[in-house]
């Protein structure tokens, strides 16, 4: 089968659901559910304690090891949850926030720098004024206090004293107390909790936050001694949010090719094909992205907890698909064999139907010779001829504007075909070498199956 990711929560996913389970019971109920839909792997939201409590998304991270009194439930039920989902055949992928810690137990008077928040090499002012912060910069539990940060944010960013960023200044701290990977000994305190995280809970592999504000090699040293505690490969997934195709190869190149990153190129270009009104190029869609570029390496995607529209009376955020063009969006990421797509919850929710016709027709007729028509501005197409075990061929026609057609070969002549999609109500048939001209509606995707097919996969 074809590997899936499902992202079964988002940025204002309520605490309850209408029954009251909190997000690890509903994980640990629906397990076998999540396996039937054509799931392979979750995507969990940072498991421990953070600076908003049980109100928290989980990113205002406060410890490492505490996995109770999270909005998603406690440690026991979050056990349950990836032992459920381990039995039922569905890998479990963890948040883990290494980037800063926020929400200190006790306060650490601390000389610092202020310096200025557009460019974090200049002092605030005309002069360089070092200043005293009282700030919640220990974190007893954890063994670390303000020796183990470089700067510090608290409406303004401060430097420490003697400290140096690990990266370009402007590119390296982001929010809260910011962890300095210059420390040996703060590399070393984040192996130890994850190694004693990884004795508590089953772990697949790990989503690391905001790997673009993290030396690499802090990323990659912490992946390689959490596979060699596990005596096993895990999957390594880093959320670096640039859409510059270059700068994504050489953090690949820099982390050894041992992480996979979200392919971002290609979902800014699924946000702007969306705007109408836009002059977008179908054609050009795949160009430039890390799915065309480096496809072992890609995780696609067409949105996530920071890109998505309003949901649950929440605000939208950053950079997320428009409605209408849903169908062609999953199914570029969805319906190749390419890339290891990743599933929103917003989209589960608010196009579920969709999704898991396209997870059928993914883990069933992705296989054999693929021929592409990436060769009009508004339509494009391709085709699978089907494979062994999978002898299942298909045709997907999508276009961004009037209704389309492409010539596509399946490898099967004189063989009647359906719209999966039922946009298009009429059959298809191709000719004696296996052609057929398959069509899509406006604004539309359709999906062309043969007829046995159309009918067993219902």
């Amino acid at each position: 089968m074809r590997g899936t990711i499902l992202q079964p929560w988002n940025y204002y996913s309520p605490r309850e659901d209408e029954s009251g389970l909190k997000l690890w019971k509903r994980l640990k109920r629906d397990a076998a559910l999540i396996k039937q839909q054509g799931f392979t792997a979750v995507w969990l939201p940072p498991t421990c304690i953070s600076m908003g409590g049980e109100n928290s998304v989980g990113y205002s991270i406060s410890h490492w090891s505490d996995f109770n009194n999270t909005k998603y439930g406690n440690e026991q039920e979050l056990k349950e949850a990836c032992a459920a989902l381990k039995d039922a055949g569905v890998q479990v992928y963890h948040d883990t926030v290494h980037n800063h810690l926020m929400g200190g137990e006790l306060e650490s008077g601390v000389w610092c720098l202020h310096v200025s928040n557009a460019d974090k090499n200049k002092p605030a002012h005309a002069w360089a004024t070092w200043h005293q912060r009282d700030m919640y910069t220990s974190f007893p539990k954890l063994g670390v206090d303000h020796h183990h940060f470089d700067c510090i944010h608290e409406g303004q960013w401060y430097v420490l004293s003697g400290k140096k960023f690990d990266l370009a200044p402007n590119q390296d701290a982001l929010m809260g107390c910011d962890l300095d990977f210059d420390s040996i000994e703060l590399v070393e305190k984040l192996k130890e909790h994850g190694r004693k995280n990884l004795a508590k809970i089953h772990t697949d592999g790990y989503r690391y936050d905001a790997v673009k504000h993290i030396r690499p090699k802090g990323t990659l040293g912490f992946h390689k001694a959490m596979e060699e505690e596990a005596q096993k490969g895990l999957f390594g997934l880093g959320e670096y949010s640039d859409d510059n195709i270059c700068t994504l190869e050489n953090y690949i190149n820099q982390t050894e090719g041992k992480l996979s990153v979200y392919d971002f190129p290609l979902q800014r270009k699924l946000v702007h094909a969306s705007m109408k009104g836009l002059g977008f190029d179908m054609g050009a869609v795949l160009n430039d992205t890390l799915v065309q570029r480096r496809p072992c390496k890609a995780v696609t995607f067409v949105g996530s907890h920071d890109d998505q529209p309003a949901m649950h009376d929440g605000e939208p955020r950053g950079h997320y698909v428009g409605d209408w063009f849903k169908s062609q969006a999953y199914a570029i990421i969805l319906l190749r064999e390419q890339g290891y797509p990743c599933v929103s919850n917003v989209d589960m929710i608010k196009d579920e139907s969709l999704i898991l016709k396209m997870m059928k027709l993914r883990n069933n007729c992705t296989y054999g010779e693929r021929m592409d028509r990436f060769d009009h501005y508004s339509t494009i197409g391709w085709s699978y001829a089907g494979g062994y075990h999978y002898d299942n061929s298909m045709a997907v026609v999508l276009t961004r504007g009037g209704a389309g057609y492409k010539w596509l070969k399946t490898g099967k002549p004189n063989t009647k075909y359906r719209d999966f999609m039922d946009k298009v109500n009429e059959d298809i048939w191709t000719n004696n070498d296996g052609w057929g001209c398959f069509k899509c509606v406006d604004e539309s995707t359709s999906v062309w199956v043969e007829e046995s097919k159309y009918l067993s996969m219902q």
